[in-house]
């Protein structure tokens, strides 16, 4: 999304929940100076290569995501089966071929919003890139970290204590902000997007994927204590300001299913 259209969004939402915007920039600078002193940020350029042309899996933290973690393994096993089957019956044929399951394995990428990380890791799945406003479940989060994955850090008005308590707990760490123009700040990137959730979206949409699967985005008035560590059951209902978000979230996907760069579809 580029920083005109953006900007219309931007004000529109923080008018609408009575957001303070000067916060945003306070946390933005704060999270790029914290990032020109860290030892290990990640390169930006890099996604491309992670993302460009393959199929990305984008995880939100919703009522369905429990469903979507076990169809996404059970889909990726018989696809790995079938390769295998396909690979061994070349090896008879060719003894040179090496059946490779790394490289059978980055056809598609997973991306995860915040909490759904928690979920993700429960089903044995580590994604590839986590998008998070450190409010989620932390640690699983810094443990993905510390096993490669990278981590797009969000600073908004109300994260600045998280920003100076988690970041330098992270490793491969990109920065993030929703402030429409983010030019000024060396160390932050604004694809667009308002949650966790639709900013996966729009970041991967950024490198232009194959197709962008979404899972667990269900969007509603429902939220999941993967998205909420505080909650007391597992599904409750959601906030007015939780529901406006989601709300948003939703306008902004089915704005990018548009106009977009590849096919975005939601997984059944």
């Amino acid at each position: 999304m580029d920083e005109i259209t953006w900007n219309s969004w931007y004000h529109r939402i923080m008018d609408d929940l009575g957001f303070d915007k000067q916060k945003d920039l306070e946390s933005t600078q704060v999270l790029n100076n914290l990032l020109e002193k860290h030892d290990n940020k990640y390169d930006i350029n890099n996604l491309e290569d992670i993302i460009h042309n393959r199929e990305i899996y984008v995880f939100g933290a919703g009522p369905s995501i429990n469903k979507h973690t076990t169809k996404f393994n059970d889909l990726k096993n018989l696809e790995n089966d079938n390769k295998d089957k396909i690979n061994n019956k070349d090896k008879i044929n060719n003894k040179d071929k090496i059946n490779n399951k790394d490289k059978i394995n980055k056809g598609y990428i997973v991306i995860s919003a915040d909490g759904a990380t928690k979920a993700l890791l429960e089903d044995n799945i580590r994604p590839d890139i986590i998008i998070t406003d450190l409010d989620g479940h932390m640690n699983e989060i810094i443990e993905c970290s510390e096993k490669g994955t990278v981590i797009v850090v969000h600073a908004h008005g109300d994260n600045t204590e998280n920003v100076k308590k988690y970041l330098s707990q992270l490793k491969n760490v990109i920065g993030s902000s929703q402030v429409p123009d983010v030019s000024k700040f060396e160390n932050i990137i604004n694809y667009g997007g308002f949650t966790d959730g639709d900013r996966c979206i729009f970041l991967a949409n950024e490198f232009k994927p194959s197709k962008i699967i979404l899972c667990g985005m269900d969007f509603g008035t429902k939220v999941t204590s993967y998205s909420r560590p505080n909650l007391k059951n597992k599904i409750e209902n959601a906030d007015e300001i939780k529901i406006k978000k989601l709300k948003y979230a939703e306008e902004l996907t089915n704005w990018l299913i548009e106009h977009g760069n590849c096919n975005i579809e939601f997984m059944n």
